[in-house]
């Protein structure tokens, strides 16, 4: 199994993603937080930073762009291969922000299927030795719309399809549609195929890879900033043969012994001091820090146990020494969870 960390606007920066990378390898892909392309020529400041390889070594990392118009999705291409050495570049039809979606972008550009056909007849014309992967979710309103969009997709030689299988209406909410996510394996195309959506524990991936065992790539995003070593636990058990009702209970341990996991909580401390270093180093101002430390605790909270009122004293810190007590309290007062702890938070249901 492949395993790609999915982008998350503000949080999955080249700060992020480095510390992440060297505290917890195994990442077969990074993708940026997505590009939107400007009037101006270049990159902005914060843009070029994130897509710098000296800021990425020793990982693979896909830019994602999020446009509707192919001219502005083939100049921002160009660039990242000319000025920066990208190979692959990633469109993004899965972001479901109401902001992006009423201008067509993201999932939004799903609503008007004749204009996504001629865009990637455009881009596909005139990206030359660069690739294109899409990333999308599987309609706007209904999954019947899938079909028509896989229609499309097949149409042009895309290096990969990854697909969410939510619409836009659903954002975050109800479960993924695996039924309608099927139907991906239908068409006979050369591209490879990655599920994305709700891998959040080992239960997860072990499910997905029982129903369906030709799915060899999967991709994880607030799973792994809740628990930053997933991947690693989804190789352990992918090497071990889990299964996902195993991986519901007590029996099947994540930490062998105590010692276990307070090395893990210990490394998970680490990795967050790393990246609060990082944000120190390159932000303006301590508020600025500490919005950002917010935006990531909202997520590594919910790997611990009893976090609430630890996150409340988060989320009240108006300084950051008052953030970090909080956050030392947790680590020093809690513990990381148990698979029987965890609950049925992603794709696994029970059933």
């Amino acid at each position: 199994m492949r395993y790609y960390f999915a982008p998350l606007e503000g949080i999955t920066g080249y700060i992020y993603r480095r510390a992440h990378h060297i505290f917890y390898p195994g990442v077969d892909r990074y993708f940026t937080p997505f590009i939107v392309p400007k009037e101006k020529r270049h990159l902005s400041a914060k843009e070029r930073n994130d897509v710098l390889p000296e800021h990425n070594p020793d990982m693979t990392v896909i830019p994602q762009i999020m446009t509707n118009r192919a001219d502005e999705f083939l100049r921002v291409a160009h660039i990242l291969r000319e000025d920066y050495g990208y190979t692959e570049v990633n469109l993004n039809l899965g972001c479901p922000s109401k902001t992006v979606v009423s201008k067509k972008r993201g999932a939004g550009f799903l609503a008007v299927p004749e204009q996504l056909d001629a865009f990637l007849d455009e881009v596909a014309s005139g990206l030359g030795p660069v690739k294109l992967s899409v990333k999308t979710r599987i309609g706007m309103k209904d999954p019947e719309e899938f079909s028509g969009l896989l229609e499309i997709f097949a149409k042009y030689p895309l290096s990969e399809l990854i697909v969410h299988p939510r619409v836009q209406a659903d954002f975050y909410g109800n479960a993924p549609d695996l039924e309608t996510f099927s139907e991906t394996f239908s068409i006979n195309k050369d591209w490879k195929i990655c599920y994305n959506g709700d891998i959040r524990t080992a239960a997860d991936a072990a499910y997905l890879a029982e129903r369906f065992p030709q799915l060899d790539t999967v991709m994880a995003g607030r799973g792994l900033l809740t628990d930053p070593a997933l991947i690693g636990e989804l190789k352990v058990g992918e090497n071990g043969g889990w299964d996902h009702r195993a991986l519901q209970t007590a029996e099947t341990k994540r930490f062998f012994h105590a010692e276990a996991e307070k090395d893990e909580r210990k490394r998970r401390y680490e990795f967050y001091r790393m990246i609060l270093s990082g944000y120190k180093e390159t932000m303006d101002g301590e508020r600025n820090v500490l919005f950002k430390m917010k935006e990531l605790w909202l997520y590594m909270c919910r790997d611990f146990t009893e976090p609430q009122r630890y996150w409340k004293k988060m989320k009240k810190a108006q300084r950051l020494c008052d953030f970090q007590s909080a956050v030392d309290a947790l680590f020093r007062e809690q513990r990381l969870l148990e698979y029987g702890e965890m609950g049925e938070q992603g794709i696994w249901t029970g059933g």
